[in-house]
């Protein structure tokens, strides 16, 4: 399935996919990498996979996608959660990176939206919410219809995997850079100064980060000067940004181009067009996506939205529309 489409993308191209502190990986190194085990899973298990950027991850998580399995990604930085995400995704099979680890007995598998994906024959993703309004849910997607967005062809870049593997800002990332031909680095720490090091050696075009991380940006010294001049673009969301920031930002790097990212893991990640390259304005548009507006509050439809969640009531009003909560300034 995901294959197929990734073949004829990187047809007679030798250039390198993923680099990082394991050298430079080819995307035919990680379609033809063995993975412990793999034969073991069937199409429409659920799958927990602990991973990161790297070419062991990577290479799992394209192959139980291509197996038609339903993928939980995590990562080793929310161990203490695992043993919640493993129940509430009911997870059949647990891999580390690209071996399995453990297979779970007498799991109830009987659940209706993993069926709907299983009927179709459709891989599947699942995300938990951040829970801070209470316990992660968890976010069931329909994989084929989840790809959808990343048809229509893109810049090629390259890109640092600053968001993890677990967040939907990093699987957008992962999935952006294969589908475009571009280029993913691994960062096995994620501290300022190091970013900025692999961002000079790799030659990195696209730097994704959180407000908070360009917050810390701002307080290197002399900033202008050291910064990489290859990074042509800088995407932030996830949280929200200041405007003060912002304009400091845009000052101190006046040939960096600053887009802002909006979206959810019910929804995925929209596509936007910012006001300036200074501003918090943006027009939230795209193919397949609906807006209107009620008392102030932004609602939002769309045609590649999650299933459901698989341990809370639906999000949706019976018309499919989903409440932001976010407040609109026009």
């Amino acid at each position: 399935m995901i294959f197929d489409r990734l073949d004829e993308i990187w047809s007679n191209d030798t250039r390198p996919f993923l680099v990082g502190s394991n050298g430079n990986i080819k995307y035919s190194e990680i379609k033809n990498k063995k993975i412990t085990d793999i034969a073991k899973i069937k199409c429409g298990d659920v799958v927990a996979l602990v991973g990161d950027f790297n070419e062991n991850s990577i290479a799992t998580f394209l192959q139980l996608i291509e197996k038609k399995c339903i993928v939980v990604p995590l990562t080793k930085e929310t161990v203490k959660q695992h043993s919640y995400f493993l129940s509430e995704s009911h997870a059949q099979h647990l891999f580390y990176e690209d071996k399995l680890i453990e297979s779970y007995k007498n799991i109830n598998t009987d659940y209706p939206l993993i069926n709907e994906l299983r009927q179709a024959e459709h891989p599947g993703l699942i995300l938990f919410t951040s829970g801070s309004t209470g316990k992660p849910k968890a976010i069931l997607h329909d994989f084929t219809a989840f790809i959808s967005r990343y048809t229509t062809p893109r810049a090629s870049l390259k890109s640092l995997s600053f968001l993890l593997f677990d967040h939907i800002g990093g699987i957008n990332t992962l999935l952006h850079m294969l589908f475009n031909k571009g280029l993913i680095c691994n960062i096995p720490e994620r501290s300022v100064s190091n970013m900025l090091n692999i961002c000079t050696k790799y030659e990195i075009e696209l730097l994704p980060a959180t407000p908070t991380f360009l917050r810390m940006l701002l307080l290197l010294p002399d900033l202008e000067s050291i910064f990489p001049s290859s990074v042509k673009i800088i995407s932030y969301g996830t949280e929200r940004m200041d405007q003060p920031t912002l304009t400091k930002l845009t000052k101190t790097l006046p040939n960096v181009d600053f887009r802002q990212t909006y979206g959810m893991s019910e929804l995925g990640i929209l596509r936007i067009k910012s006001l300036a390259r200074d501003s918090l304005y943006m027009k939230i548009g795209g193919e397949g996506i609906e807006t209107k507006i009620i008392d102030n509050i932004l609602y939002i439809k769309a045609a590649n939205r999650m299933l459901g969640y698989l341990n809370a009531s639906s999000p949706f009003d019976h018309d499919g529309w989903y409440c932001t909560k976010d407040i609109v300034e026009i």
